[in-house]
């Protein structure tokens, strides 16, 4: 399995256009940063904001970039990983190395999700850094509807709720992208599937905008007593996708 997702890296590394999105994704965090401080605030919710600070400039930090990484990286990674080599009829010839079939596919989610580490982990130091170069340390932080002052060791245990969310946000896409990217006869129809399949569930409920806006979501249910829909809903479309996908997989035809 390490061998096969060390393999899909090199793969990925290889390709121009895969080297071009990281590149685009430094320069838009990087923007993004210094937008910020032209206003000195952040945006919970189009209602909600509050003053930038060195603890929380990296809350709003993600929330500038998650658009452009879940709505343009990580789908184009997953169609990249998922469905190209499947329809230009190349993956026939891997599929002769003594590997089972279902482990091509692990290597592929494992290797998706290792860049959906590299990418939040990326934002998070990005943030962080420049959270202290534009601000000072704050006394105290407050979070989305608290009003209540917290620690700043509590402020950063609440960076760490919020940027585990959006990996966990990510993971959901990567499982609904493989279900779309089996099925799609190209790459292009598998993106648009996928742009569908993320703007649908908000005419149901503006609970599952998630997808589309995945900070907003997290803000809104950290704030939350109760057991937000959130959590139940993430592990549920990792289950159902990962699920259907897997069959899909094994009875894809490669040849």
């Amino acid at each position: 399995m390490k061998y096969l997702i060390i393999s899909e890296l090199e793969r990925l590394w290889k390709m121009r256009m895969m080297k071009i999105l990281l590149l685009l994704l430094v320069g838009i965090s990087f923007f993004s940063a210094y937008f910020l401080t032209w206003f000195d605030l952040g945006l919970y919710t189009a209602d909600s904001e509050t003053p930038l600070n060195a603890v929380n400039f990296s809350w709003f930090l993600l929330r500038e970039v998650s658009f452009f990484v879940t709505l343009v990286i990580m789908p184009l990674f997953c169609v990249v990983v998922l469905n190209s080599p499947i329809k230009a009829k190349t993956y026939n010839l891997v599929l002769y190395r003594p590997f089972h079939r279902l482990e091509f596919l692990l290597s592929k989610w494992g290797t998706l999700l290792l860049i959906a580490v590299f990418i939040t982990v990326f934002i998070w130091l990005i943030g962080v850094m420049l959270g202290f170069f534009f601000y000072q340390v704050p006394e105290y932080v407050t979070f989305y509807g608290d009003l209540t002052r917290y620690s700043i060791l509590n402020g950063y245990i609440y960076s760490a709720k919020l940027y585990f969310l959006f990996w966990a946000v990510i993971a959901a896409g990567i499982a609904i992208a493989s279900v779309m990217s089996i099925m799609a006869p190209n790459p292009i129809i598998a993106y648009f599937l996928l742009m569908i399949a993320y703007v649908v569930p908000i005419y149901f409920s503006n609970e599952l905008t998630f997808l589309l806006m995945p900070t907003q979501s997290i803000f809104i249910s950290l704030s939350e007593t109760n057991m937000p829909l959130l959590y139940m809903a993430l592990p549920l479309i990792v289950l159902f996708g990962g699920g259907i996908s897997s069959l899909l997989w094994v009875k894809q035809d490669f040849k």
